[in-house]
């Protein structure tokens, strides 16, 4: 019987003839955890009587989420994580080179055909790939690290066809915000979203690690994106292998087809307090901005910088709101450097905060004041997620975002004789 990617990985993971809906045991390849969820899943560990991690070599604790280490009790939860890399051999990366999901791309943990878990939501972002890669809990995440395995109920799958091409300064967030009010914040609950067609060439691999990541926040479990040639030649100039890809089988089941023309696709905003409250940017043209972030894991990466500094080339003036720039990796931030990217920011008044997740959750340098409106490159916007519930947050695409701090409200740095 035909299957789809996801059924085909948990079966190899498992061992069984799997489909949608069993429940199997399966092996985990890759298992990330940071300073947020880490020092819980340890305290499960604990609990559970855990005396070993069966396969340090798969384990990643990066140190994203306080950085830099704001107080004596945010320390001794970064020395607990630093205690269990001691106790058992886990790899651990200190603060200020970035954020999970991008470190552990540099670091060559990504490998099509596998299987990740991550004590983080956004763990969907690695099926860019070809991965199953799940968010999971901190006691789920615990039990992996005993065992080597965790248990799954395999999801249906949701199929969604892309065709056409982008129009010219439109890219994978206006994608994934597009495709999340069609969705709405639950449509994709415990399924998980298969991309196929033409369509998807045209995307960069970076513009796909921003479509998976947002698919979070439709409820889906995972995001997966075959390889095609442009991430193969990827794969290539990285050294990565390629002898796991999987494709799906012709006439496996799906729950649901979308068919999305990326021509139609216009430059979005997500509305707060939502990501799936997402419109057209004609529809909030205007808006007054008092606050700009550009970062995190949804958008913190090289190319999307280089966008920026486009943006700003040809934009005149400064910023006229206060505007916050995380790298999302120091890898990231040396090419900034070595670009003259981050000195342009600068000379236009920006703050470059170090490489992290910075104020995209509450738990870093950033809070806005009270009545805020900030538009933000990261991929939640609710009620207090930056850390002070009198705020409103907006979401939006890089360019976006960079040319709405130049003016102080929203704006298309496409048209109007900008870029």
């Amino acid at each position: 019987m035909a299957k789809t990617i996801v059924e085909k990985i948990f079966s190899a993971k498992s061992g069984k003839d799997a489909r949608a809906g069993d429940i199997v045991d399966a092996q985990i390849d890759v298992i990330l955890t940071n300073d947020a969820s880490g020092p819980l899943s340890i305290d499960y560990f604990e609990k559970m009587g855990g005396d070993r991690v069966i396969h340090p070599e798969r384990v990643v604790a990066i140190i994203d989420h306080y950085v830099p280490c704001p107080n004596s009790k945010v320390a001794r939860l970064h020395q607990k994580l630093f205690d269990f890399r001691d106790r058992y051999g886990i790899t651990l990366v200190e603060a200020g080179h970035g954020i999970a999901h991008q470190v552990i791309d540099e670091l060559k943990y990504i490998r099509a055909g596998t299987l990740i878990i991550g004590g983080d939501s956004h763990t969907t972002t690695h099926g860019y790939l070809d991965t199953v890669s799940v968010g999971v809990g901190a006691s789920d995440l615990a039990f992996a690290l005993i065992t080597g395995a965790l248990w799954f109920k395999i999801p249906e799958t949701i199929r969604i066809n892309l065709t056409g091409i982008l129009r010219k300064g439109v890219s994978g967030k206006d994608v994934a915000l597009y495709l999340l009010r069609i969705l709405g914040a639950d449509g994709a609950n415990y399924r998980a979203l298969e991309f196929h067609g033409d369509g998807v060439g045209c995307l960069s691999l970076d513009d796909r690690k921003t479509i998976c990541n947002l698919a979070a926040e439709s409820s889906a479990k995972c995001a997966i994106m075959p390889l095609d040639e442009r991430a193969l030649e990827y794969c290539n100039t990285q050294h990565i292998r390629v002898d796991d890809c999987v494709v799906p089988d012709e006439g496996c089941t799906y729950s649901r087809t979308i068919e999305i023309d990326l021509a139609t696709v216009p430059l979005m905003i997500s509305l707060p307090p939502r990501a799936d409250l997402a419109v057209a940017i004609d529809e909030q043209l205007g808006t007054p901005i008092d606050m700009v972030v550009i970062g995190t894991c949804t958008n913190g990466r090289i190319s999307d910088f280089e966008i920026v500094d486009e943006v700003i080339r040809e934009i005149p003036g400064p910023f006229m709101v206060e505007t916050l720039i995380v790298p999302g990796s120091l890898e990231t931030y040396k090419h900034m450097v070595n670009r003259g990217i981050a000195g342009r920011l600068l000379e236009k008044g920006a703050m470059i905060l170090p490489p992290g997740c910075g104020p995209c959750c509450g738990s870093s340098p950033g809070t806005p004041r009270d009545g805020f409106n900030v538009l933000s490159t990261a991929n939640r916007n609710f009620v207090g997620r930056m850390g002070n519930v009198n705020s409103h947050i907006y979401l939006s695409s890089p360019a976006v975002a960079i040319a709405s701090a130049l003016t102080g409200h929203i704006t298309d740095p496409w048209r109007g004789g900008h870029v």
